[in-house]
């Protein structure tokens, strides 16, 4: 299988070898090396001499501008194109264009400025690889992205009829996998063999490549010009558990049939399942506080965490037949639905068992929690549905190509300015979601909580929904003690605990139900109060929690994680995480090369990460990296703590009804943030000995 990919192009050793075969002649005379090092003034005076020209080429046909492409020389290229480059002249041992020399080292900001001056993408090499071939081997995203919008065709073979997209299955490059087939590759292509994308991906076996070949309709049962299968080809390669994974995740059985949702008679099984998802917690609180506050407390704690977890388990089977994007129960709106499951048990006890009994001992504080409740049930849902701010997709794939010109001319077509999932430019302070697929305009974070990312749109309104929970929880918690309190209500006769004393089972045989909740309600306020605390500090520092965990948390352990939880509300750390290792060169993760060993960290510095106390104090007190304030000189966006909180509480949108999209107030001017690609510089106001904001373009005029 392995003896049909040819060797990769142009490598590494070649290029040694072409650079030990330079002529023994002064540096200043030989023109090879000094466009290895970008001498453009010492090869100007040769050219003067007229001992050379631009087109000057040695015996192997490579010429200065090879080296200079290769070595990402960009004035040197232009300057040698200026004075007549052969720009598509081949050389060296694999015969190839200055192009691909570029291509080779992911230079693509040379190999744009070469194909703006003529460079032809479709010339290939000795082994039949044009540039796009090159360039899927190398596995970088973002020169792909530049090659396709040279209107290159996606599906053009090499000499051996392998298309782009194989060859990145080959490679087991995931990203450019999704890329070439959300840009329309033929998932159905055969090279000469008969391998299909799918079979090259099981070579590598990249789980991540074979899902995404499944999901766009890859023949699972395609036969090679040998009569082999994907499965079979699985079986040769090793990478079976890869394929039974990948088939799973894609919705299939081991033996590549489709999986048969168990409930007959639903059509929308994503509508169904997270619906059944969301509702599942409300059912399991109950049976839990059920349990604990009707049996023995050596038999409630075990009977209600056995079968908690044995219907959170359940849960998790049925998302075996859920979309691949919600096979992990954080993934779905489980979270959501525990908060929203407490708050409805704990309402309804208000109703039916705690406002009778003090609507007239404690009329006022009736009043106040029901206030409060109402708040947080507003804010809640109104966090969860809204549009948290999402960037604005591209219209069409031209529109697309002019952004990526504009940033290849700003020197600015990376992974920080450009998402090649969105094909969008990306504003400022802002994130791509991978749980929401969408790039979010000033993200915070995407908390599972409310099953929807914390952005500009609906950060004030997550605010006042932690805070009125915050609240609401200490007036219950009062209100449950006023209750309590009450000389009418009294302990069933004849029931005598075993574990407690005396005087504290009389109290909770008034109501164990409700004096369970009461406790577990009142749990949530350790991680709330952090919470609040943190976004309450960011307010005033004006920072998102992204923007304040970033680099500061890894995701390498269980303790990082939950140090995630207690700041953001989310156990995937998607809020503190920056680019994927592998992103830009179309790796997973798991396959980044170089990968370094976690350092080995205390006990202390674990539970500190444990407990939050780690992330809880670098947030409140620096709101960033150390390093990282020394580096960017300070927070760019604070403004001080009276305007930053200005800003946000009182920014001109309404409260109890959704705001513009995108729009916020900096510095009290309205800014849009989905469009926000620089960042307001500040000038003093000498009338008002104050400062205020200035757009870069006011600066310069």
């Amino acid at each position: 299988m392995a003896s049909g990919s040819p060797v990769s192009p142009l490598d590494e050793h070649e290029l040694a070898e072409m650079g030990d075969k330079a002529p023994n002649v002064p540096l200043e005379e030989d023109i090879m090396q000094l466009a290895r090092l970008g001498e453009i003034s010492a090869i100007q005076k040769l050219f003067d001499s007229g001992k050379y020209d631009a087109t000057y080429k040695d015996e192997q046909g490579i010429t200065p501008l090879h080296w200079a492409a290769i070595n990402n020389h960009y004035a040197l290229c232009h300057f040698l194109i200026q004075n007549g480059a052969n720009i598509n002249a081949k050389g060296g041992d694999a015969v190839a264009t200055p192009v691909l020399w570029a291509a080779k080292r992911c230079h693509y900001y040379i190999v744009n400025l070469l194909l703006e001056h003529g460079a032809d993408p479709l010339l290939t090499d000795d082994q039949g690889f044009n540039l796009l071939h090159s360039a899927t081997l190398d596995g970088n995203v973002y020169q792909l992205v530049l090659l396709l919008h040279q209107d290159i065709p996606v599906d053009i073979p090499d000499a051996q009829a392998h298309t782009a997209l194989m060859w990145a299955a080959y490679k087991g490059y995931s990203s450019c996998v999704d890329l070439f087939l959300r840009w329309g590759a033929n998932v159905y292509a055969t090279d000469d063999q008969g391998f299909t994308a799918l079979h090259w991906a099981l070579v590598k076996g990249s789980q991540g490549s074979i899902q995404k070949l499944l999901e766009y309709g890859a023949d699972r049962f395609a036969k090679n010009n040998d009569g082999k299968t994907p499965a079979v080809t699985a079986e040769e390669m090793n990478t079976v558990r890869q394929w039974h994974a990948a088939l799973s995740q894609a919705g299939y059985n081991r033996d590549g049939t489709p999986k048969e949702f168990p409930i007959p008679g639903i059509k929308d099984t994503r509508w169904f399942i997270s619906r059944f998802i969301f509702f599942w917690p409300f059912l399991i609180l109950f049976v839990a506080f059920y349990l604990i506050s009707n049996y023995p407390v050596y038999m409630g704690l075990p009977l209600a965490f056995g079968v908690a977890y044995g219907m959170q388990w359940a849960a998790q089977k049925l998302l075996g037949w859920a979309p691949s994007n919600m096979r992990n129960i954080q993934h779905t709106p489980f979270l959501a639905g525990i908060f929203a499951g407490t708050m409805f048990w704990l309402g309804l006890r208000w109703t039916t068992t705690v406002l009778p009994w003090t609507i007239r001992t404690n009329f006022f504080l009736n009043v106040l929690f029901a206030a409060l409740y109402g708040l947080t049930t507003y804010f809640y849902f109104f966090t969860m549905s809204s549009d948290p701010g999402f960037v604005p997709k591209s219209a069409s794939r031209s529109a697309s190509k002019a952004v990526i010109d504009e940033l290849l001319e700003l020197r600015m077509f990376d992974e920080n300015h450009f998402c090649v999932t969105c094909m969008v430019r990306k504003p400022l302070r802002s994130k791509h979601c991978k749980r929401c697929e969408r790039c979010v305009a000033k993200t915070d974070h995407h908390c599972p909580w409310v099953n929807n990312c914390v952005a500009n749109n609906n950060h004030r309104h997550f605010v006042f929904y932690v805070l009125s929970m915050e609240l609401g929880v200490l007036a219950w918690v009062r209100l449950v003690l006023a209750y309590l309190e009450n000389d009418r209500l009294e302990s069933p006769p004849g029931v005598e605990c075993n574990v407690l004393s005396p005087d504290l089972c009389k109290i909770l045989l008034k109501d164990p139900f409700t004096i369970v909740l009461s406790i577990w309600a009142a749990f949530q306020l350790t991680w709330v109060t952090m919470l609040l605390c943190v976004q309450l500090l960011q307010v005033a520092r004006n920072l998102t929690t992204y923007e304040s965990m970033r680099g500061h948390l890894h995701a390498n352990t269980a303790a990082d994680a939950l140090t995630s939880f207690v700041t953001t509300g989310d156990t995937s750390q998607d809020a503190a995480a920056g680019p994927a290792p592998g992103f830009g060169s179309g790796q997973d993760v798991g396959d980044a090369p170089g990968a370094r060993p976690h350092a080995h960290t205390s006990v202390w510095t674990q539970w500190k990460r444990l407990l939050g106390i780690d992330s809880f104090v670098q947030t409140a007190l620096h709101g960033s990296q150390a390093e990282q304030r020394r580096r960017t000189g300070g927070n760019p966006w604070s403004r001080g703590v009276v305007t930053n909180c200005k800003d946000f509480w009182c920014d001109g949108a309404p409260l109890f009804s959704k705001k513009e999209s995108g729009y916020a107030r900096l510095a009290g001017d309205r800014v849009d943030y989905t469009r926000l690609y620089e960042v307001p510089k500040m000038r003093y106001a000498r009338g008002g000995g104050s400062y205020e904001a200035v757009s870069a373009q006011d600066e310069q005029v």
